[in-house]
C-alpha cells in the first residue's frame, strides 16, 4: 500500500500559475518579515516603490519612501517591537506588471498584545521593475470583534 506524501509547499491549494506568482512573490514578504524582526525600518522601506504608500493598522499613513520609513519605524518602535513576523500569501493576482496579494502577517512575541500571536490581514499590490518586485501600496489591518448583543 503506498503512502501519500503531503506536500509543506506554502503555496499548496492555489492552481500551478497561481503558486507559480506567489512563490516568486514570497521573498519580497520574507525579506520584510526578516526587516521587521530586525527594527530595520529603513532596510524594510527600501521594499517599497520610491512612490509608495502604506496606512498601518493604527492608521498612521505614509507616502513616498520618507513616508513609509517614518511608518515602519512607529510600527517597529510599538506593535511590532521585540515581535517575529511570518507572511503568508494567501491569494494573489496578476494585473499586467502588478500583483494583487492577500496576505496573512501571523505577528508573535509582542509585548503590545500581551503574549498572544496578533493575526493581521494585508493587502498588497507589487510591481515588478527591473526584474525585482516592490510594493506599490499596502494596507495592513485587524479584523474587530463584532460586538455581542443581548
Amino acid at each position: 500500500m503506498a503512502t501519500q506524501q503531503h506536500s509543506a509547499h506554502p503555496h499548496p491549494a492555489m492552481n500551478p500559475m497561481t503558486r507559480k506568482l506567489a512563490d516568486e512573490l514570497q521573498p519580497l514578504l520574507d525579506n520584510i518579515a526578516a526587516c521587521m524582526d530586525r527594527g530595520d525600518a529603513a532596510e524594510a522601506a527600501k521594499l517599497f516603490d520610491e512612490d509608495a504608500n502604506l496606512i498601518s493598522p493604527t492608521g498612521m499613513r505614509g507616502s513616498g519612501q520618507a513616508g513609509v520609513l517614518k511608518v515602519l519605524a512607529a510600527d517597529m518602535a510599538s506593535i511590532l517591537k521585540g515581535a517575529h513576523s511570518h507572511f503568508t500569501i494567501e491569494a494573489v493576482r496578476q494585473i499586467g506588471d502588478a500583483a494583487f496579494i492577500d496576505a496573512f502577517h501571523e505577528v508573535t512575541g509582542s509585548k503590545a498584545s500581551a503574549g498572544r500571536a496578533m493575526e493581521i490581514h494585508a493587502v498588497l499590490v507589487a510591481q515588478k521593475k527591473g526584474g525585482s518586485w516592490k510594493l506599490i501600496e499596502a494596507r495592513p489591518y485587524m479584523f474587530m470583534t463584532p460586538p455581542t448583543t443581548h
